[in-house]
Formats: C-alpha cells, structure tokens, sequence
C-alpha cells in the first residue's frame, strides 16, 4: 500500500511538472511570435524609406536656451518663447542635409538652421549628428547674420563666411511608416573655419550644453 501511495504521488507530481513544462513552452512561443509580430512591420516601414528619401514638415523649437530658462532670464514662458517653423531634409545612404526656418517672434524675425549629418537608421530610428550655421534675419535693423554669437562668432556678409561658429546639430527620429517624428537640440560652438579649433567641438558638448536649444518635428516622406 505505501508503495502504491508513492507510485500514485510521484506520477501526479510528475504530471504537475510536465503540465508546467508545457505553460512555460506556450508562453515562450507567445513572446516569440508577439515579437515577430512587432519587429517585422517595424523593419518593413523602415526599410520603405531605402537609400534616399525626402521629407517635408513641421518643425518648433524653443526661442532661448536651456541657461535662459534655468537662469531666471525668462520670467514667463508664453507662446512667444517658441519658435514655429518649416523643415526639409534629405538623405542619400548616411548623409543628410537638413533645413530649418522659423518664424521668430521674441527676435522680430526669421531663423533657422542648415546642417549636414551623418545619418544612421536602425530599425525604426534614426540617429543623426553633424555641423551646420545658424542663420538669423531681423525685420527692424534689416540685417542677415548667420553662426552663432559666441565670442562674436557670426557674419554678416557672405564673403565672411569662415568667421562665422558652427552649430553641433544631434536628433533623434522615429521613422513610422511615410511619418517621421523627432526630436533634436542645436548646440552653439566657438570653432569656425577661420579659427580652426576643431578640438574644441569635442568639449563644446560638455561645456556649452546649456546654450543648446530644443525642438521637436514631424515630417512626411514624399520619396
């Protein structure tokens, strides 16, 4: 009798362990086919936008910088602290050339940025980084300047181009199908093509992070 009551025990324990074995096998191919359900159309919308594509959109940007807002410099943040502008990029393999222009209330103009990025996408991101100029008109003094003010880094003529700071220009965009939506900071540096002080565009993102300006897009791709 002992012998029967052990026999009976171990094959229900037995049972109850087989039973469990085969939850935890459902429950893996779950995972896996919820996964596959997830990553394919995901490497199926990135992989839409190929070699090169183009894309138009919205962009808004705030007007001053991270040390303005943290500083106190700006008393109340309104409506007019943003800027709301156009974008256009294009990208061909892993190089981008990206436009910005905005309508500037707090500066009684129009601003932007023109970069040119190394671009990489991963699944449905992408990555972007790369050098470009600010660019400035002011409707009162009728004046164009572009680069950055840092230690009286811009010009004001074309021919003086190689005075004028470049901006580091870093963003991050989620590529949903045709849709693209991202985020990015535009960050001034003190190097310009005249003073040549490339090293310093390896420090300025620790040093000038505070000047750096925040904005977000939302963009469609037409090719």
């Amino acid at each position: 009798m002992c012998l029967q009551k052990c026999r009976r025990t171990y094959h229900s324990i037995r049972k109850q362990a087989l039973r469990g074995l085969r939850e935890k096998e459902k429950m893996k191919k779950f995972a896996i086919a919820l996964l596959i359900a997830v990553l394919v159309p995901t490497c199926i919308f990135a992989a839409n936008r190929g070699i090169f594509d183009f894309t138009v959109g919205a962009t808004a940007s705030t007007s001053y910088s991270i040390d303005d807002i943290e500083s106190g410099a700006i008393k109340e943040f309104t409506i007019d602290s943003v800027r709301f502008g156009a974008d256009v990029e294009t990208k061909l393999a892993f190089l981008s050339i990206d436009g910005k222009i905005f309508y500037d209330q707090a500066n009684k103009g129009i601003s932007g940025l023109v970069s040119a990025n190394i671009a990489a996408d991963i699944f449905f991101v992408r990555i972007k980084a790369g050098l470009g100029y600010e660019y400035t008109y002011n409707f009162d003094s009728k004046t164009f300047y572009f680069g950055n003010a840092l230690n009286g880094g811009y010009a004001t003529e074309f021919s003086e181009f190689k005075k004028a700071n470049f901006d580091v220009n870093v963003g991050v965009d989620f590529l949903l199908g045709p849709v693209t939506v991202g985020a990015y900071a535009t960050l001034p540096t003190a190097t310009s093509i005249e003073n040549g002080q490339w090293k310093e565009l390896f420090t300025a993102i620790g040093e000038n992070w505070k000047y750096a300006k925040l904005g977000a897009v939302v963009g469609f791709a037409l090719f």
